[in-house]
């Protein structure tokens, strides 16, 4: 019985080098309970910013994608004491009106309704300024220069309390004038500043019209005659009033270089100077079917070159495109065609033209699309207005003016085996610069 019982309390297949049995560790102590009702804490990264529309209790944060395809992009999420990273202001509004005890559905369409008077006013306000387009726009327009005939950049500055500056953009070799009025609005455009006194004549208020005549009649002229426009006498590289604006997204850029055996000759390009007593004889005899067009719009478009404010009688140029249909390189011919004038302003010490279009008989528009001398190249191109920029089109020969070129154009046409070369979808006009002999394209 004493063996049993031994046997008992140590089992044979108990090892004498069996670990002790672990203490079994203390449990930490219970937090104590909330009070009810107590918020609990939130975890709030970003930065708080102003939102209209919000509840009582609630703020915005604006936060920054991280990593994936919107990083460094901004998004925004509204939070409460008792509510976090809510993604709408819609849903902000149901959970605030649950605890208050208020209907949702009538607390959002308040909200609506607040919203869309405020819209609205805010569109009334920028259209009573002018910033309006369509039929209502023009109507004012209509009013006012029957009233008081159009303005241009020259007679608006001289208007009591008027100003205007210009500021140079080197990415479209252009000029922008900008026009402030007497309250600080900003106006880029002379036709907004016609429909907004156009909305004031509508409405009755005489009373805030100023004496169009005595601002016509304080105009100053040069020593050729012509009228001095305030706004474009000093040009700067900056405007002095800029406005807050949200940075854009960034792009990514692909850069492709353009080399000589990218362009092929072609007869399709020439240059005509106008406004001469031969340049109809010329178009005729480079087959150009619209050459009667042409010859009735280069009047029209240097008077309203001049109206706009140059101190200068613009040199026209006209360049030809594709004769036919199936024109190789019809494309860029086409998009290379039409009527230059000489921006007065040299590029590289040479005379720089730039393509200007007629609309309506009346309008004028420029586009990107410059005649310039490369000094880095040494040749003369169209495209843009950079040393940076392939051309669309080149001539190899240095002439003090494009209009005295006889040596044929070449055009931007890189053959098959070169495309990859290039890059899928290449095309003149987008990248940096590169080495001597070759352009980015």
């Amino acid at each position: 019985s004493s063996l049993l019982s031994e046997a008992r309390r140590s089992p044979p297949w108990l090892s004498s080098t069996m670990p002790p049995k672990k203490e079994k560790a203390e449990l930490p102590a219970k937090a104590e309970p909330k009070t009810k009702g107590e918020a609990k804490p939130k975890v709030q990264v970003g930065t708080v910013v102003d939102f209209a529309g919000l509840p009582d209790g609630w703020w915005a944060v604006e936060k920054i994608y991280g990593t994936g395809k919107c990083a460094g992009q901004t998004y925004i999420r509204y939070y409460s004491k008792k509510h976090a990273a809510v993604g709408s202001v819609r849903k902000a509004i149901e959970l605030w009106a649950v605890e208050e005890g208020k209907d949702p559905v009538q607390c959002l369409a308040d909200w609506e309704n607040k919203k869309k008077t405020e819209q609205d006013k805010a569109v009334a306000e920028r259209t009573a300024k002018g910033f309006v387009d369509g039929e209502l726009k023009q109507e004012a327009i209509d009013a006012f220069q029957k009233a008081y005939g159009s303005l241009n950049g020259a007679t608006v500055c001289s208007i009591p309390g008027w100003k205007g500056e210009s500021k140079w953009l080197p990415t479209s070799g252009q000029i922008s004038a900008r026009y402030y009025a007497p309250d600080g609005t900003v106006y880029s455009l002379i036709n907004q500043i016609e429909a907004m006194y156009g909305f004031k004549l509508l409405a009755g208020k005489m009373d805030e019209m100023p004496d169009f005549e005595a601002a016509r009649n304080s105009l100053t002229y040069d020593a050729k005659g012509k009228v001095v426009n305030a706004a474009r006498r000093d040009v700067s590289d900056v405007f002095t009033v800029v406005s807050e604006k949200r940075e854009p997204k960034r792009r990514k850029i692909l850069v492709l270089v353009a080399e000589a055996q990218h362009y092929r000759e072609t007869e399709d390009l020439s240059v005509v100077r106008l406004l001469t007593d031969d340049c109809g004889a010329r178009l005729q005899e480079l087959n150009v079917q619209e050459a009667e067009e042409i010859l009735e719009a280069a009047p029209e478009i240097q008077r309203l070159l001049v109206e706009r404010g140059l101190t200068w009688t613009p040199e026209l140029l006209y360049i030809t495109g594709a004769r036919h249909t199936r024109t190789a390189g019809k494309k860029l011919l086409d998009a290379t065609k039409g009527i230059y004038y000489d921006r007065s302003a040299p590029f590289n010490d040479r005379p720089c033209y730039q393509k200007v279009v007629l609309r309506d008989g009346t309008k004028l528009a420029c586009t990107g699309h410059h005649i310039s001398w490369s000094n880095q190249l040494a040749l003369w191109k169209i495209g843009h207005l950079s040393e940076e920029k392939a051309g669309i089109a080149v001539c190899r020969q240095d002439k003090p003016d494009p209009f005295q070129l006889d040596v044929v154009w070449q055009i931007f046409e890189p053959k098959v085996q070169d495309v990859e070369s290039l890059g899928k979808g290449a095309s003149p006009g987008q990248g940096e610069g590169t080495d001597e002999g070759k352009e980015s394209s």
